[in-house]
């Protein structure tokens, strides 16, 4: 009888493989159309260098993913192309979908977390960062894997599972330390429980809860330590917050206002169905905004560092469809809801749709390029977010810096090294330079700039990254 039971309730829950089979499916559909963009060829270049290169980087920058590119290595060492270095994090969103199903039965039913699984997976925003070689997709899985746990611990109150909760809080912190904002909301989530059910028999128990929290800052002080003297070089290009953060993040989550609007709409409709949802889910849901928040004084938010909080709406808003009466609306809520997205997945995944488009740029140097040419970074360590598609550099003779050397040239050590150079290739990310707020201090850039024998022929933008070429006058 026990073994027909458990069978049973296997069959029961194959359901909840449907999302994260969506998900898989959603997040392979075009994965190889995208170019690489700057922070992707960071992460591929990263996972594929020695490893004593690999630390001397992150010595310098990226200390906060390096748990991410020691994740990449195994696949970096098998391929460095879109398909390998973007695989993870589809499965990582496969596995959040699935979460996100499994929690919405735990807190309200089993249609409920169908809908929320089925509904996370449509979104653009979860979609765009499924294709993508780094960490946020992990994060979110990783954030979801945490609060299912801590749901777990406070039905089935025992030090081990709330150590396992714990243990959770520090692997999302090495993966990305900001994600770390989750804790806010679990505890305004153990609170709400905790005073809420007062007689009842899962309460959470606060003080197993508070020494989980220690050991998860015991784990991550090492990397909070180590991180804290590269907050210039990580987050420096953040601005602060304004208002229209709101509407970008809208749609960035929903591809545009409407589906934005409805899915809020869902979200407030879930919020009041019942069960112990809300005090899970909206603290969660409302971490972005806590983010904007924090960034109006000390700039933190772009809504890829936030996307560890898109489960939160997506189990509001799939309790909000469940909640819909005849049933049959709330699944032609989720089928409308998937429709309107298709404009915005067939958007994101054209050739030039990220920050850079370093193929087609890679593809154009490659076919302009001469034997002789020479080749400048501007910026020490821009090789590293261009040259993923690293046929197009490989013949160019580099002139940041000297073979073999880690440090960059000085200006002096460039003007001796341009001796019997024809044409130089300047290549640089991120720095748009048709921009009024472009302002270059590379010095072997000056240098080159100031250099009366060669003279600027050309320019070509591919997103924020672009290259020009130098060549020496009279020829």
């Amino acid at each position: 009888m026990r073994d027909a039971a458990e069978k049973h309730r296997a069959r029961s829950r194959l359901p909840e493989a449907i999302p994260a089979v969506a998900a898989t499916l959603i997040g392979l559909w075009g994965v190889t159309t995208p170019s690489f963009w700057r922070d992707e060829s960071v992460s591929a270049l990263a996972a594929s260098m020695p490893i004593d290169d690999l630390w001397h980087l992150l010595g310098s920058i990226d200390r906060v993913h390096a748990l991410y590119y020691l994740l990449l290595r195994p696949v970096a060492a098998f391929s460095t192309g879109e398909l390998a270095m973007r695989l993870p994090s589809v499965v990582a969103t496969a596995a959040a979908a699935y979460g996100v199903t499994v929690l919405g039965r735990k807190l309200v039913t089993p249609g409920a977390g169908l809908l929320a699984g089925l509904l996370y997976a449509a979104l653009p925003m979860v979609s765009r960062y499924a294709q993508e070689a780094r960490s946020y997709a992990i994060v979110t899985a990783v954030a979801v894997l945490a609060t299912w746990v801590l749901v777990e611990a406070t039905r089935r109150s025992s030090p081990r599972r709330y150590l396992a909760y714990g243990a959770c809080l520090v692997l999302l912190g090495w993966f990305h330390v900001y994600a770390l904002l989750l804790v806010v909301a679990h505890v305004v989530t153990v609170l709400w429980w905790r005073y809420r059910d007062r007689a009842s028999s899962s309460r959470p128990d606060v003080a197993w809860f508070a020494g989980a929290l220690a050991v998860a800052a015991a784990g991550i002080a090492p990397l909070a330590l180590l991180a804290a003297g590269q907050r210039e070089a990580q987050l420096s290009w953040l601005k602060p917050s304004k208002l229209t953060d709101v509407a970008w993040f809208g749609e960035e989550l929903a591809g545009n206002v409407w589906v934005a609007l409805l899915l809020v709409a869902l979200m407030l409709l879930g919020a009041f169905s019942g069960g112990r949802l809300a005090a899970v889910a909206l603290p969660w849901a409302l971490l972005p905004f806590v983010s904007m928040a924090i960034s109006v004084v000390y700039p933190v938010f772009n809504p890829r560092y936030v996307l560890f909080a898109v489960p939160a709406m997506a189990l509001l808003a799939g309790a909000g469809l469940n909640a819909v009466r005849p049933r049959a609306l709330g699944w032609i809520g989720l089928v409308l809801v998937a429709a309107l997205t298709v404009p915005a997945h067939l958007t994101i995944r054209e050739p030039d749709r990220r920050p850079d488009d370093l193929r087609d740029m890679a593809a154009t140097l490659l076919a302009r390029q001469r034997p002789g040419d020479a080749v400048l970074y501007v910026g020490a360590n821009r090789r590293l977010f261009v040259a993923v598609y690293e046929e197009a550099y490989r013949n160019l003779r580099d002139l940041t810096h000297a073979p073999g050397g880690r440090t960059p040239r000085t200006a002096a050590q460039f003007t001796a090294a341009l001796d019997g150079v024809e044409r130089v290739w300047l290549v640089t990310a991120g720095r748009k330079h048709k921009s009024r707020a472009f302002v270059e201090d590379d010095e072997r850039y000056l240098a080159l700039m100031a250099n009366r024998d060669f003279t600027p022929r050309s320019t070509d933008d591919f997103g924020y990254s672009w290259f020009g070429l130098y060549v020496r006058r009279g020829r």
